[in-house]
């Protein structure tokens, strides 16, 4: 045996492991784990890992239409490694019956119901979506999370397959995202367009558009008369210009609500639904993007020092009127 021959077969382990092996960052051994139990159905992206599990097994309408699954009809989980610990976010699409059942599975772990709404105004069934967050061992999380998806009829196992499906779109795509200004992608019979909000921080760390952390708008239908919904993420002081470009352009708005609750500066995220050509939908949906669009700025309190905030009010007293400053009392949960 020559030397060459014996050094390449001694080396031949670490060849193959560099394609083998996923390409994971800080703290491989805990995001393997959450794929060990949640599936290899997850993606890497914009360094974190992100599952998403599309309700088909629910034909939903809107108004009586039959709706595309894939216009925000389904769940995400994403995953965030921070050395020992993981970040893990996520949003939940669920039936009525579905939702304390899977808040219980989660809260017994420890995780976090972060919001609970609707999305959809006239939708049959009801669908609900349920936003969590979670901090700690992954694989720990990744079981309550399996826990929590097993106490719906969430098809898992289908997953990857479904979300690779591409059914015929009638829009003109093109000319959709000329108007919007970004590149967006067709699956599933929907097209969609999506625009992160950096700036947004989490436990010490920035948290990516694939943590949920963007504005989206999905288009269905056809260039005659499309559908649109969709979601923008917004500091406090974007929020009402945003709802006067959507409602100029006639686009429903749908609801106002927080996802999580210990982001710095905090988001708002606001729904909306609308009707006619598309052409002229993705131009509103353009000037409302417009309102909210860059890194977000806002109140950057952390989400501790907001509980140390302060309450100042003014009191009557005998020589007129005097300043109290006093802590803000919080609920301590006990």
């Amino acid at each position: 045996m020559t030397g060459f021959t014996k050094s390449f077969i001694l080396s031949l382990p670490l060849l193959l492991s560099s394609f083998i092996m996923p390409t994971f960052s800080l703290a491989a051994g805990d995001l393997r784990a959450v794929q060990q139990i949640l599936g290899p159905f997850g993606q890497l992206e914009d360094g974190v890992l992100l599952f998403r599990y599309p309700r088909s097994d629910i034909n939903v309408k809107v108004d009586g239409e039959p709706i595309p699954t894939a216009l925000g009809f389904g769940s995400w989980v994403a995953w965030k490694s921070m050395g020992k610990d993981v970040i893990v976010l996520g949003d939940l699409a669920l039936l009525d019956k579905e939702v304390n059942p899977v808040l219980s599975a989660l809260q017994a772990a420890g995780m976090q119901m972060t919001g609970l709404h609707t999305r959809y105004f006239g939708d049959r069934p009801r669908v609900m979506f349920m936003h969590i967050s979670g901090k700690g061992d992954a694989s720990k999380l990744a079981t309550a999370v399996s826990n929590a998806l097993g106490k719906t009829a969430t098809p898992v196992a289908a997953s990857a397959a479904e979300s690779a499906s591409q059914p015929s779109l009638n829009l003109d795509t093109k000319r959709l995202q000329e108007i919007v200004g970004r590149p967006g992608q067709a699956a599933g019979g929907a097209f969609k367009i999506v625009v992160g909000r950096p700036g947004v921080r989490m436990h010490g760390t920035e948290l990516p558009s694939a943590m949920g952390v963007n504005s989206w708008a999905g288009f269905v239908g056809t260039n005659e008369k499309a559908h649109v919904a969709g979601d923008v993420a917004m500091s406090d002081h974007e929020v009402n210009r945003v709802i006067k470009a959507l409602q100029k352009g006639g686009i429903q708005v749908v609801g106002l609500h927080n996802h999580m609750m210990d982001e710095t500066p905090r988001v708002f995220f606001l729904y909306f639904w609308g009707t006619g050509p598309a052409e002229k939908l993705a131009q509103t949906v353009r000037a409302a993007f417009d309102e909210a669009k860059g890194p977000i700025k806002g109140n950057v309190q952390s989400a501790e020092s907001r509980g140390k905030a302060r309450v100042v009010s003014f009191v009557k007293g005998e020589m007129g009127y005097v300043r109290r400053d006093r802590p803000r009392r919080t609920y301590s949960g006990q």
